[in-house]
């Protein structure tokens, strides 16, 4: 089986209305739990996962559910 990871190229810091803040630092290898059309599911060393959508120009944008 494939194992995936995502390193962090610059730092990422997520967001959600009633929450503190999560900060991610450059470097952060997030383990890609599944991939799908439109980006990835992915967790941190915390057990805190969260999914990661891929942009148009090989960005990647960040959704905390």
């Amino acid at each position: 089986m494939e194992t995936l990871v995502l390193e962090l190229i610059k730092p990422l810091t997520l967001t959600k209305e009633d929450f503190p803040p999560i900060n991610f630092e450059e470097g952060t290898v997030l383990k890609v739990l599944m991939k799908t059309p439109t980006g990835y599911l992915v967790t941190a060393d915390s057990r805190f996962n969260f999914t990661v959508s891929r942009g148009g120009s090989g960005n990647l944008n960040n959704t905390y559910k």
